[in-house]
């Protein structure tokens, strides 16, 4: 196996360990949503920073989570449009959109790592019911996005070569 097959195994056991752990963070949202009902309801008790937990695990959720999606194809998408257009044509406006949405992610990337350090070196803390440092609801952005911006680019290149962007394409053959 040479070197740039054995990076996008890297890369993909990444994804995968992203989407895994969204799941895993999803179960953990739906038990927490549940205890503080139960405590709510039943033992007439309520919990602290529940609701503030599982925000912040939604917010985990969705930058885990994006790039796994994206390379899978499993994002919602509107192509009632897009399929009236010529194979050519499509290709190239993939080409487009994942270029300019590659774009889009680095510059959150960048903008996300800064303020991550900034909120790191100056101690900032979120003011709710349980203080936590505001870096750790942050981190995921850059994160999160950098596999975005790297899948997004790896999109625009398969579109390129005129590939047919598809599950199929993305977990066998590349």
């Amino acid at each position: 196996m040479n070197a740039g097959a054995r990076a996008i195994r890297i890369f993909d056991a990444i994804l995968t360990t992203g989407g895994v752990l969204s799941g895993i963070l999803l179960v953990g949202v739906m038990l927490t949503v549940t205890v503080k009902v139960f405590f709510r309801y039943v033992l007439r008790e309520g919990l602290i920073g529940i609701d503030q937990i599982s925000g912040t695990m939604l917010l985990w959720i969705t930058f885990l989570g994006a790039a796994w999606v994206l390379r899978r194809e499993e994002h919602i998408t509107i192509d009632l449009l897009f399929t009236q257009l010529s194979p050519q044509t499509q290709r190239w406006l993939g080409v487009v959109n994942s270029v300019i949405c590659a774009f889009i992610c680095l510059v959150i990337t960048v903008y996300g790592l800064t303020e991550v350090i900034t909120s790191w070196q100056k101690g900032i803390r979120i003011p709710a019911e349980i203080e936590i440092p505001r870096y750790l609801n942050l981190m995921v952005i850059p994160l999160g996005t950098f596999f975005l911006w790297l899948q997004f680019m790896r999109r625009a290149l398969l579109c390129y070569q005129g590939r047919e962007v598809k599950r199929e394409t993305i977990d066998g053959s590349v």
